[in-house]
């Protein structure tokens, strides 16, 4: 049985959401199933000299090194870390392809699947084999005004024959339906659940992530490690400890923890040593009292 092979979009910071999802996408499987977040790629990604140019995410440019890192041949799904999978990946990895170098989700709703956004490129199917991509070249090409960062991402201009044909539900933006959603993608960065419980999904992921710690996929030593880093909040430890997927039922010291913690990507020069060190401490007394 082939082996499917999955490219994941990443930071160091989002490694307890990849291993979620890796957990999510090989219990709805039975084919072997390779994960790979693709910051540890031994690969440098050279900044385009316009501003404009730059990626948005320390990840964004990060898709364009799977053709390389799978040899130049066969497929390759690309992911991002913040989705959750339901349904057998191999449904997407055996799609067919009929001569498309790329295929992408159609998707173009967002919650309730009212709202407009531009064309996703967040999951996708490559046939590596005619993608001879090199993120250096692809760099140079910008600054030579080939294209701009736009064309890159919203339009993969780099395909040479690119369709939106995967059905929506593989990449379903901040939506899920029971027995529907193949991919709930956990796009609002503001209310991903491991960072907030403001998430109307949060029961949801926190249910893989109670299975993950049970079935072993996730050590609680690993999760505790996360909490202490900062990188997802202290209430999880709580949640997880009680098998609670409900953030309503959160007891009222898990909840004052979690009002010192500050996602990763809200830290920044304005905050201050004192916020640090007191979201520092919050998460050594939840790591105590779980």
């Amino acid at each position: 049985m082939e082996t499917i092979k999955i490219y994941v979009g990443t930071q160091p910071q989002q490694m307890l959401t990849v291993k979620v999802l890796d957990h999510s996408i090989k219990k709805h499987t039975r084919h072997p199933v390779e994960v790979f977040p693709l910051f540890k790629a031994d690969i440098a990604i050279p900044m385009p000299k316009d501003p404009k140019n730059k990626p948005r995410t320390p990840f964004s440019f990060q898709r364009f090194f799977i053709p390389q890192l799978n040899g130049y041949t066969g497929r390759a799904i690309y992911l991002d870390s913040d989705m959750h999978v339901f349904q057998d990946i191999a449904n997407l990895w055996n799609y067919p392809m009929n001569g498309a170098d790329v295929l992408s989700a159609y998707e173009s709703g967002g919650t309730g699947e009212n709202k407009v956004r531009k064309p996703q490129f967040a999951v996708m199917l490559m046939d590596c084999g005619q993608l001879k991509w090199d993120i250096a070249e692809i760099v140079r090409r910008m600054d030579n005004g080939d294209f701009v960062y736009e064309d890159l991402m919203y339009k993969m201009c780099v395909a040479r024959d690119p369709r939106p044909v995967i059905e929506r539900e593989w990449n379903s933006l901040e939506y899920y339906e029971a027995g529907r959603t193949c991919n709930l993608h956990y796009t609002d960065m503001n209310t991903q659940p491991w960072l907030t419980t403001e998430n109307k999904y949060t029961s949801v992921w926190v249910t893989e992530l109670i299975d993950a710690v049970q079935k072993g996929s996730i050590s609680p030593a690993y999760l505790r490690d996360e909490v202490l880093a900062g990188n997802v909040r202290p209430s999880l430890l709580f949640q997880v400890k009680k098998q609670q997927p409900d953030p309503a039922r959160l007891s009222s010291t898990a909840r004052f923890l979690d009002r010192f913690f500050i996602a990763p990507h809200c830290r920044n020069k304005s905050t201050s040593s004192f916020q640090m060190a007191r979201m520092k401490l919050a998460a050594k007394l939840a790591a105590a009292l779980n």
